[in-house]
């Protein structure tokens, strides 16, 4: 019987993550850092953080939100209620030029094809920033394994959809909101509404 190929991930030693605070770090990501692993192994790995280029989408002052269904790969997140849409930045990502990986080519291609599987934009993004900062947290399990890269994009519209099972729709919702009522939030959503609602204070 063949074996099942294991999945091969991008990511980086955790040891670039050792100053940081209130989740996150100074960090920008380079190709001398990438490394690639396989994802099972990674995930009980602590001495290395998955890399996840992910996008949050707002409108009009509300950020667009879904809750993880246990038909999810990553059952520590069943049922709570994220922001980012994104996903690992697999191995069929990475392009090369010469030999030598070409880090902006290939971030592109991560985030394309993580949004074509997740979800549906109708609206047009009129605005995109990149956090200057990546989550780098490490308050459960799943946190101390990963780092976020994310990029925020405001729409013209709601015109945003769940095209996953994996991904139930909230809608759009203010980051105050989802902060102050009971809504069951991971930490990568809670630390960017923090952002989010700082944002509109400054």
């Amino acid at each position: 019987m063949q074996k099942k190929h294991q999945e091969h991930i991008v990511c980086v030693p955790a040891s670039l993550f050792c100053e940081r605070a209130n989740g996150f770090a100074d960090y920008t990501l380079t190709s001398e850092d990438l490394m690639l692993g396989q994802r099972a192994q990674l995930e009980s790995n602590p001495d290395f953080r998955q890399v996840l280029p992910v996008s949050v989408f707002t409108c009009n002052g509300k950020v667009w939100a879904y809750k993880r269904t246990p038909k999810g790969g990553e059952k520590r997140l069943s049922n709570k209620v994220a922001l980012a849409v994104g996903g690992h930045f697999d191995m069929v990502d990475v392009l090369l030029d010469n030999g030598v990986i070409d880090l902006p080519k290939s971030l592109e291609n991560a985030i394309a094809r993580e949004l074509r599987e997740e979800v549906e934009i109708t609206s047009n993004i009129i605005k995109t920033t990149t956090l200057p900062k990546v989550i780098a947290a490490d308050e459960t399990e799943v946190d101390k394994l990963h780092v976020a890269m994310v990029t925020m994009h405001e729409l013209d519209g709601e015109g945003i959809r769940s095209i996953e099972d994996a991904l139930e729709d909230i809608g759009f919702i203010s980051p105050e909101e989802l902060l102050a009522n009971d809504f069951d939030l991971e930490v990568w959503a809670r630390l960017m509404c923090e952002i989010l609602v700082s944002q509109k204070q400054n």
